[in-house]
């Protein structure tokens, strides 16, 4: 009686670890769609135009040319690098660009091929009448817009799981 008791109970663990690794195979066969822009030229990027930079990020182009325009000023290109980074799920947004505080995703906006949210209607306003695209960018993606709103830190250190901006908070000043 007490071997057979131990052959379900092993037999239930090998249904359901068997379970669980098919459910992570699941999930991690499915690939999201990629969408990013190609910061020198503004149209749709593709995954086979790329280049690393030093810190390991991945800029993407849509040809062979804008990566050469890219490395020959790449000072020019800093705010488009960095919403395609976003578009690429490459950083995260964890706070308002325009004042650093928490996320009201109510405010989200396009941008590229991305959202960005802010923190209340006020700074959602401030972005809605910017002149251009280029003003909304720099607005969002300078680099003190950026250092104070998006992190490069994608997982949580100790589940795995993908960052979730509530769940953020600030340690030494980042």
């Amino acid at each position: 009686m007490r071997s057979r008791w131990i052959v379900m109970s092993l037999s239930a663990a090998l249904l359901l670890a068997v379970g669980g690794l098919k459910a992570a195979k699941d999930d991690a066969g499915e690939k999201k769609e990629f969408k990013a822009t190609c910061p020198v030229s503004g149209k749709p990027a593709g995954e086979d135009h790329v280049v690393a930079l030093k810190n390991g990020d991945k800029v993407y182009f849509c040809c062979d040319n804008c990566p050469k325009a890219f490395k020959a000023n790449p000072k020019k290109y800093d705010v488009k690098v960095r919403r395609q980074l976003l578009e690429t799920g490459q950083v995260v947004q964890v706070a308002c660009p325009v004042t650093g505080k928490k996320l009201n995703k109510e405010t989200a906006q396009e941008i590229g091929e991305t959202k960005v949210a802010f923190c209340c209607e006020k700074c959602e306003g401030k972005f809605k009448s910017a002149a251009d695209d280029d003003a909304k960018l720099k607005m969002v993606f300078s680099t003190a817009a950026f250092e104070k709103a998006f992190t490069r830190q994608t997982k949580c250190p100790v589940s795995g799981k993908p960052i979730k901006a509530e769940y953020s908070l600030d340690y030494k000043g980042k």
